[in-house]
């Protein structure tokens, strides 16, 4: 089914601005529209709701960013000397294309560029799943992602960041002094 006055009521997105609503707000909105099998496709695959393995949208997907996800673990590990192959998830298919956009992240040297290259992966591969029709549910759900990817983005606080890591930095001191005095 095509949903033209929807997909043309969306403001468009990029990285870095401000959402013009919530997921929430934009399951809400498409709910107005879409089927009820279809909200509940939007609200498993944005809010991890559900099983993922109920249907095709949320199968692919979860193969997507499980495929993503192993792809920047094996980066990782072997940038650290450790064998991931434990930690190796499955999923069914495989892209070169995710492999390759991964690859590409991981030539960052900064720790921010490289998980925005990783969401811009994540945005493309979104995008792919639309197909030929841009007025399609497939294109409701990338529109979903990237806004997730948006939202993401925007909650990030440089000042909240590093309270976290200062935090984190503290407790663990504390353990090895703890560890150490013992």
């Amino acid at each position: 089914m095509a949903y033209y006055s929807l997909v043309a009521s969306l403001p468009t997105l990029q990285i870095g601005d401000e959402p013009s609503f919530s997921t929430e707000g934009y399951i809400s909105t498409c709910a107005q529209w879409v089927t009820e099998k279809e909200v509940k496709i939007l609200r498993n695959i944005l809010l991890n709701e559900g099983d993922n393995k109920s249907c095709p949208h949320c199968r692919a997907w979860d193969d997507i960013e499980t495929q993503l996800r192993n792809a920047a673990l094996r980066h990782r590990a072997q940038k650290l000397g450790v064998d991931a192959k434990e930690y190796i998830q499955p999923h069914d298919g495989f892209s070169g294309t995710i492999e390759m956009l991964v690859t590409d992240a991981f030539t960052r040297t900064d720790p921010v560029e490289l998980e925005q290259e990783l969401d811009r992966a994540r945005w493309q591969l979104a995008e792919e799943m639309i197909g030929q029709d841009p007025f399609s549910f497939e294109k409701l759900l990338a529109y979903g992602i990237q806004l997730r990817i948006v939202a993401r983005w925007n909650s990030m606080d440089v000042h909240k960041g590093k309270e976290t890591l200062e935090a984190v930095i503290t407790a663990n001191t504390e353990k090895e002094e703890t560890t150490a005095t013992e």
